[in-house]
Order: C-alpha cells, then structure tokens, then sequence
C-alpha cells in the first residue's frame, strides 16, 4: 500500500512538473484567424483567368454555379493582394522620390522585363527601406535610380495583371449576380 501511494504521489509531481513548462495560449483558439489567402504564381493566376474567360465564354453551359464563383472568390483574393502590391510600390517611389529628388516620370518606353517573384521583389523593397534608413550614406543617386527604375517596370507589370484580373471580376460579379438571386 505505501508502495502505491509513492507511486502515485511521483506519478503525481512528475506530471505537475512537466506540465509547469508548457506554456498556454492567451488568446481562445475561437479568436485565432488564419489567413488561407496566398499569393499565386503568375502562372496559377493564369491559370484561374482562363478557367474564368472559359466559363464567361464557350464554356458557359459546362461551369455551374460554384465554379464560377470559386473562380471569382480566387482571383478577388489575388485582386486584393495586387492592389496592395501596387499601393506598396507606390509609397516607395514616393519615399525614394522625397529623399533623392528622383521623379516618377510616366516613361514612354513600353516595360519588357519580367515579373519578379515575391521574393526577389521584397528584396528590391528591403534595398530601398535601407537606404531610406541605415545605409542611406553609401546609397548613392545612382542606386535610388536604378531601384525607382526595377520598381516602376513591376508597378507597370503588376498593374496590368491587376487590371485584367478586375476586368475579368467586374464581368463574373454581372454573371454569378444572376446566380445569387
């Protein structure tokens, strides 16, 4: 019997004490959001567009209802995340524009580069905040130029995808509107 009480009062502290280093939550996990919202490649959004032109077009009696307002909820997401993109490039030529007097002249030129990846496009953004800040005595005019140049071509790029994604909304909002009444 003493046997068994031992057990059970070591059984006991052994599990008070680990249980002394588990951290909880402050927040109830009802509270907790998470974002399923992610930013698709140029070739997924692609992709949803054409799924989208389909059924607005030749394959309007092949997609039902959910489809079409799978694709409109998809490419709103990616809409709101353009326009934030686009926002965001915006107030950094801005910044770069009031600290290096450089313009952000509309140029004549039509922008043949690509669209860079997510990454290499914050990278871009982190060179400019550190000249803003840090390193903005080893940044010369030179190098504010040539960042206000690679931002304004993905401002043109991430613009046009950004207006061919809300052309394609504004027509599934007329289709699938007929769908919700």
């Amino acid at each position: 019997m003493t046997t068994l009480r031992i057990c059970f009062a070591a059984l006991a502290v052994l599990l008070a004490s680990t249980n002394a280093f588990i951290f909880k939550p402050t927040f109830s996990p009802s509270r907790l959001v998470l974002s399923s919202v992610v930013e698709l490649d140029p070739i997924d959004l692609m992709c949803i567009e054409d799924v989208a032109e389909f059924c607005l077009g030749d394959g309007a009696d092949e997609c039902n209802a959910d489809d079409m307002i799978a694709a409109e909820n998809q490419l709103e997401d990616q809409s709101h995340i353009l326009h934030h993109k686009v926002e965001d490039i915006d107030g950094i030529l801005s910044r770069l524009g009031a600290k290096f007097e450089v313009k952000d002249e509309p140029s004549p030129r039509v922008s043949y580069s690509k669209q860079l990846t997510s990454i290499d496009l914050m990278c871009i953004e982190n060179v400019a905040e550190f000249c803003f800040e840090e390193g903005e005595d080893e940044c010369s005019l030179d190098d504010a130029d040539a960042i206000v140049n690679q931002l304004k071509d993905q401002r043109d790029i991430l613009t046009v995808e950004m207006s061919n994604v809300d052309s394609i909304l504004e027509r599934l909002h007329a289709r699938t509107s007929v769908f919700a009444a």
